[in-house]
């Protein structure tokens, strides 16, 4: 069977042309997946039971133009079909994203994007990767979306956000050893942090105000948080910026929850979207994807999520 949905317009032209000249032929399965609607019984057949466009071609002028059409428009609902490719981070960015105790993917923002995908019939796969190749694949149009990422003037050149797509509020701040604390006074001025080196996630967003301030000496080379942290600790630098909650559960599950303390105030939150590739224009499934999320957040069982991850203290029970 000969794969309409990888050709390309001069390709389909091409397969038009053959497919008069009787060189390519096209199953009844495939035909009938095509053009829901038609009876294709009534059809002549040839090479054991073959149709081939020319047949198409010898019904009458408007239901032949119709099907034609419709074999130009296949590759769209093909691709609306399709299973969606998420990619995300990974590190261990719990609660949000994180490996179980069983070993499979788990966290608030999975069980968000598989409940929503799930209530639109859409097909995904959420597949983990090195943070700085999750978005290069989302940039190169080889994934359809990308999860926990902030929304900068650079990534909205190859991401669609959509407000109604954020998944949850990302609190930073800085971080440093508890006997270095007394060397900063932090009051909220960036500058106090000029001449040292601050540790940061590579390609990590802190939000506008952090990741424009060029005057600050940045060290990116930490990929995870639990690298950030063992720098560090082991002094590569005295400060590092990184997730609030991410941190004190990294630091308490390595027994050094103690040694850290974290400088106030907080950055302010940035919000973490699941954004969507533009190299594929999913800009339709973009904005569904935000409604439905939207709506799902009214929902009890968006709530009993929050409080599965320990994101909400109590659950209110429904009427």
């Amino acid at each position: 069977m000969y794969d309409q949905r990888r050709l390309g317009l001069l390709g389909k032209a091409r397969l038009f042309t053959a497919c008069f000249r009787n060189r390519f032929i096209i199953e009844p399965v495939a035909a009938t997946h095509i053009y829901p609607k038609v009876n294709y019984q009534h059809l002549p057949v040839r090479n054991g039971g073959l149709h081939t466009i020319a047949d198409i071609y010898m019904l009458k002028p408007a239901l032949s133009l119709f099907l034609l059409l419709q074999l130009f428009e296949q590759p769209l609902m093909a691709a609306d079909n399709a299973t969606l490719l998420i990619v995300r981070g990974n590190g261990d960015y719990s609660p949000h994203e994180m490996i179980g105790p069983d070993n499979k993917l788990t966290g608030v923002h999975i069980e968000l994007v598989r409940a929503v995908a799930k209530l639109q019939n859409i097909s995904v796969e959420i597949r983990s990767v090195p943070w700085s190749r999750a978005v290069h694949l989302l940039q190169i149009g080889e994934a359809d979306a990308i999860t926990y990422i902030g929304k900068t003037a650079a990534r909205e050149k190859f991401a669609i956000f959509y407000e109604g797509n954020v998944l949850s509020t990302a609190h930073n701040g800085f971080f440093v050893l508890k006997e270095k604390s007394n060397v900063f006074k932090y009051t909220g001025d960036l500058k106090q942090f000029s001449g040292y080196i601050i540790g940061t996630l590579n390609g990590y967003s802190y939000g506008n105000l952090f990741d424009s301030a060029d005057y600050l000496t940045k060290d990116s080379g930490a990929n995870t948080e639990n690298t950030l942290l063992d720098k560090l600790v082991r002094g590569r630098f005295l400060v590092a910026i990184t997730n609030v909650d991410r941190m004190s559960y990294i630091a308490s599950k390595k027994n050094i929850g103690d040694k850290i303390v974290f400088l106030r105030p907080f950055m302010p939150g940035v919000k973490q979207y699941i954004a969507f590739s533009k190299k594929r224009q999913h800009q339709k499934i973009a904005r569904e994807f935000a409604t439905a999320l939207t709506n799902f957040k009214k929902t009890q069982e968006y709530r009993q999520i929050l409080v599965k991850y320990g994101l909400l203290k109590a659950l209110v029970k429904a009427e």
